[in-house]
């Protein structure tokens, strides 16, 4: 009679251990089907049509098998008789009393390998070898055997034998195919990854299920089959936190190792740090290094952020040596540090900068030029009480407008088309109020036409209203803006253009003694500024003598009265000229003492020394060793009569810089290379701190409410990814999969490395 079998395998349970991926990947019902299978083929008077998924099977499946519930083995456990409908591979030999897997002892009889791993033993030892009777766990046992890398090899072995393949090139080629699917999986994660790292963009999300990397790795999957695939296992994606904190790892120090090689071939360096505080109140020390390549190119590199508790001098120069050694460099070869103008950082007996110049006395201290010219704008506005007064109402009158959506929807309707949006005054800098002064009187009418329509409500904002308005007409708060954004707006363009990366120590001194000649100018320019303000004003209905009042001259003390009598203004013209001079020369002086620092004087001594106006004698006695001095002074000489045979004009130290700069300055260096490396050293001496800021921005789009919990090592390796964009984006994606995968023997069973692509 014809046989036929109806295959009904039940699911198979999920197992418990890692998958040994040197199996080829043969799903479970596969293997159901080939044991139920092998189990008809051994039975000699097989009905017609058997359901191995029912419990109709006969007893004939096992010969052995008495017509009793079960077997006692010596140990009084009972073998069930069901085991052998729920197991359709397993088989009793009652002579032992131990159960059999008749799938694997057919495959080992054979003499085909089998998997040899740990696990696979004790199943080979149990089910094919010595047997299995500890009863009390069979069904534990059997549940890990069906679904085992012995099991399923087995199976897999015994059809390649009935169909006359090669088992080993079976094995092996679809071993191959199954690691490559899975490799073409994980480099689809790894770039997914490292493209919302480069954003900055949030990894998780509320759940794992509504991450963004999950649904952007959905998405991806639509056109990736193989990363369909993996998306669609239970266990073992290599997707969870830690993995992933894993991966970014990898990323940053492969991105760390190309920067820090760029410092190591430069030797010397520079040393920014500057500290924040995060949105989770946790205090975060940027740490910057500046350098200049073989051809003088600065660059300022950004080396990640750095949790403390403290921020005392002594902690930040623990946490300076720790960042120096974990990176491999020597503290000695520091020519430049550069930090604000706090006490921990600048101080002359316990700050920062001195210990560091305890061990590296060669290595400069620089005040940061940006926050130095922002203490000479706070310095010049806070000298006087009328500015200082004028800028607290300023901001008072903006944060009136501004804090209320129907006050600005208000004023909004009373500005002209295309007019400016009022800006609010930046808290800590000022050097960058001037755009708030500029939106004021750009919007100097309609704002007025506002507060007087606001003036009309009763109630404490319109007092408040009523108040400002009346300030608004005089000309005294007109003249005032008008002069402060005068003066704001020069200071403003010079910072701005102290914040570049590659600026140099000399550019920035020029760019300075240039503003100190702009101020010096401006000062004599008072009666053009006076006479177009106030025909200015008089278009605006801004009243002009009116609202002149003689202030009343301050009573001297009688001790100190000597019979002098007090000024007094004969009009408003002239108590606005005294005003007007008043903050220039505050300006002035502003600028000269704060940079007048020994950095300056040390870099004016090099300048004379490049250029021809001094010997080598300084610049010998503070580097010592970092120069040869006879070669040192003869390569100066020999440059500059060089240059004065062809005639080229050198007066400072930028026109023998552009000498030895780029591709074109390549034979100079290559003629003169101890001069060249002084020149190296000059302008590895940083300008500003401007760096460290710029990471604190992107600390602030990295770590933010949402985000607060992020730990410090994901947000170190983000904020590298992010803050080098361009370096990220060249990272080659196969070595950090080769990294990955070479960490863990499981991952190298699961993933082909990048030599077997090739």
């Amino acid at each position: 009679m014809e046989r036929f079998i109806t295959r009904t395998p039940a699911k198979p349970k999920q197992s418990s251990h890692v998958p040994d991926e040197a199996v080829v990947a043969i799903s479970s019902s596969t293997v159901a089907s080939i044991c139920q299978a092998q189990c008809v083929e051994s039975i000699p008077d097989a009905p017609t049509v058997i359901d191995v998924g029912s419990s109709n099977v006969k007893q004939e499946c096992c010969p052995n098998m008495s017509d009793s519930n079960g077997f006692k083995s010596q140990q009084g456990r009972t073998f069930q008789r069901k085991w052998l409908e729920t197991y359709n591979w397993l088989k009793y030999d009652e002579s032992v009393q131990k159960m059999f897997c008749k799938v694997c002892q057919s495959a080992d009889e054979k003499g085909v390998p089998l998997p040899k791993s740990s696990r696979d033993k004790d199943a080979w030892n149990a089910f094919v070898k010595h047997g299995f009777n500890n009863f009390k766990k069979a069904i534990e046992r059997c549940n890990g055997h069906q679904t085992s890398n012995l099991h399923r090899a087995a199976a897999v072995v015994l059809v390649s034998v009935e169909r006359g393949t090669n088992v080993v090139a079976a094995l092996s080629l679809g071993h191959l195919k199954q690691m490559r699917d899975n490799r073409s999986a994980l480099l689809n994660i790894l770039t997914t990854l490292l493209a919302l790292a480069r954003q900055g963009l949030a990894i998780r999300g509320h759940t794992d299920e509504d991450s963004n990397l999950n649904a952007i790795l959905s998405l991806r999957g639509r056109d990736v089959p193989e990363l369909q695939t993996w998306l669609q296992r239970t266990e073992y994606k290599w997707m969870s936190h830690d993995i992933v904190n894993e991966m970014l790892a990898i990323m940053s120090h492969n991105l760390l190792r190309v920067l820090m090689k760029e410092i190591h071939d430069a030797k010397f360096f520079s040393i920014i740090l500057d500290e924040t505080a995060d949105v989770s109140i946790k205090e975060q020390v940027s740490v910057v290094f500046r350098i200049a390549k073989e051809d003088l190119q600065v660059e300022e590199i950004f080396l990640g952020f750095y949790q403390t508790s403290s921020t005392t001098s002594q902690t930040l120069f623990a946490i300076l040596k720790d960042v120096l050694l974990r990176f491999g460099y020597d503290m000695e070869n520091c020519r430049g540090q550069c930090y604000d103008g706090a006490s921990n950082m600048a101080g002359h007996r316990h700050g920062l900068q001195t210990l560091v110049q305890e061990v590296a006395p060669r290595a400069i201290y620089v005040h940061c030029f940006a926050h130095n010219l922002n203490l000479v704008v706070q310095d010049a506005a806070m000298g006087t009480g009328k500015f200082r007064d004028l800028l607290v109402f300023v901001r008072e009158l903006i944060g009136f407008i501004r804090n209320s959506p129907k006050r600005l929807a208000c004023f909004e309707r009373c500005q002209e088309e295309g007019s400016v949006k009022l800006l609010p005054f930046c808290p800590t800098r000022w050097t960058v109020r001037a755009k708030s002064l500029k939106t004021v009187l750009a919007n100097y009418s309609s704002v007025i036409e506002f507060l007087g329509l606001a003036a009309g409500d009763h109630n404490e904002a319109g007092a408040k209203a009523h108040g400002l308005h009346l300030q608004l007409h005089k000309l005294e708060t007109y003249l005032g803006l008008n002069l402060l954004y005068l003066v704001f707006s020069r200071v403003e363009t010079v910072n701005t253009a102290l914040q570049k990366v590659n600026l140099r120590f000399h550019e920035a001194a020029v760019m300075i003694e240039n503003l100190k000649t702009i101020v010096a100018q401006l000062r004599e320019g008072f009666e053009d500024f006076f006479s177009k303000t106030t025909s200015a004003a008089n278009d605006l209905d801004v009243e002009l003598e009116e609202h002149f009042v003689q202030r009343r001259a301050r009573k001297i003390p009688r001790r100190l009265d000597e019979g002098s009598v007090p000024h007094v203004f004969e009009s408003p013209k002239d108590l606005y000229r005294q005003g007007y001079y008043e903050l220039m020369d505050l300006t002035l002086v502003a600028l000269s003492e704060r940079f007048n620092t020994t950095a300056c004087d040390h870099m004016v001594n090099i300048e004379q020394f490049v250029t021809g106006n001094a010997s080598s004698d300084y610049v010998m006695n503070f580097y010592k060793t970092d120069f040869h001095e006879c070669n040192l002074e003869l390569h100066r000489n020999m440059f500059l009569e060089l240059i004065q045979r062809d005639k080229t004009p050198v007066m400072c130290f930028q026109d023998v810089f552009d000498l030895f700069q780029g591709e074109r300055g390549r034979p100079m260096r290559n003629l003169f290379p101890e001069l060249a490396r002084l020149l190296q050293i000059a302008v590895t001496i940083p300008v500003s701190s401007c760096s460290s800021e710029r990471s604190f921005s992107c600390l602030r789009r990295i770590k933010t409410y949402l985000r607060a919990t992020m730990g410090q090592a994901r947000l170190n390796a983000v904020a590298l990814l992010h803050g080098h964009k361009d370096e990220a984006a060249h990272l080659v994606v196969e070595a950090i999969a080769d990294e990955f995968i070479q960490r863990t023997v499981v991952r190298k069973n699961t993933f082909s490395l990048g030599k077997v692509l090739q």
